[in-house]
């Protein structure tokens, strides 16, 4: 948050849990409601947005909720569908907008909803022309970008898509991944900078997999790259700092791997490295989370199973150190 302080949330035994940093450690987890597959967000004033899951009487749909310290709001329904609704994903704009995406079925095929809230008020739609699942957001200073998979017309796996909305409404989808005979899943975006748009994704072909990359902008996308080789990469994550620094995470078995480049699009990658290791058969890692905060220093959270337990791990790395080159200077009398 905007005053230094680190929240996180996290879903145990179907019930949402909150705790945040404090001076000697961590405050006591306090337990908020019941839901899952959560998302979250908090904007320029501190404020965080939290989005979520929830099924009673079976129905599904999304809810929203903030914190203003120290409590928390109650939960408002912002699906509003017939549908199943689920998998949602919260992102706050510079103007203070929240917005979130979701997948739902309500029209009969898996669609994506997204929702809004212009003075306070929810609005929400299905976004024109977009079918799939597991939707991501990355907000811009003048655009929304969606990214999300869907099945490929050949039928042999999905392929990963963007579209962005601007002030003329959405764009036609875009095919990122563009692997006809690869299976391309699990999508997560993050923003740089200058507003070009970074995916990543787990792309497996046959019984070999790896993590897929690409960057561009709307019509100007770079070819994908592979970036791991050998092993079974999975469940990616990426985030960008203010800086430009790009951090990427995934799980290959007992390991929980990152890598990163410097902001310069020249630079090559830096060598992959183990953050956690589980010995073989005792466990692993598994849903990573990314976040790098303003001063570029990186945070990572992820699940550990050992044996039958589940554990929250927490880790942070700060940011690369920015080395200067002096040319000396040498008078002659």
């Amino acid at each position: 948050a905007p005053d230094g302080r680190h929240h996180i949330l996290w879903v145990e035994d179907g019930w949402i849990w909150h705790t945040w940093r404090v001076a000697d450690g961590w405050a006591e987890p306090q337990r908020l409601f019941m839901g899952h597959q959560i998302s979250l967000d908090v904007d320029a004033e501190g404020t965080l947005h939290l989005a979520f899951a929830h099924e009673f009487g079976g129905r599904h749909q999304i809810y929203y909720t903030r914190y203003v310290e120290p409590m928390w709001a109650l939960p408002y329904e912002i699906s509003r569908t017939p549908g199943v609704s689920h998998r949602p994903h919260l992102r706050v704009g510079a103007s203070g907008l929240v917005y979130v995406v979701w997948e739902d079925d309500t029209p009969g095929f898996p669609a994506v909803y997204h929702a809004y809230n212009p003075d306070g008020h929810w609005i929400n739609a299905p976004v024109p022309g977009v079918r799939g699942w597991r939707p991501v957001l990355a907000v811009g200073a003048e655009s929304l970008h969606l990214v999300w998979e869907n099945t490929l017309p050949t039928g042999e796996g999905d392929d990963v898509y963007h579209a962005q909305m601007g002030g003329s409404g959405w764009s036609l989808a875009e095919n990122i991944s563009d692997s006809p005979t690869a299976d391309s899943a699990l999508p997560r975006v993050a923003l740089a900078p200058n507003e070009d748009v970074h995916v990543v994704w787990q792309e497996r072909v046959g019984n070999r997999s790896a993590i897929g990359y690409a960057y561009g902008r709307y019509a100007s996308w770079r070819k994908p790259l592979a970036l791991t080789v050998g092993g079974h990469p999975q469940e990616p994550g990426i985030a960008i700092a203010r800086q430009g620094h790009i951090h990427v995470v995934w799980v290959d078995g007992p390991v929980l791997a990152y890598r990163g480049r410097s902001a310069a699009e020249e630079t090559a990658w830096d060598a992959p490295q183990a953050v956690d290791r589980v010995e073989e058969g005792e466990g692993g890692p598994a849903f990573p989370s990314l976040w790098v905060d303003d001063e570029g220093n990186t945070h990572l959270l992820w699940v550990r199973r050992e044996g039958d337990e589940h554990v929250l791990c927490y880790r942070y790395r700060e940011t690369p150190m920015q080395s200067t080159q002096y040319m000396p200077f040498v008078s002659v009398p």
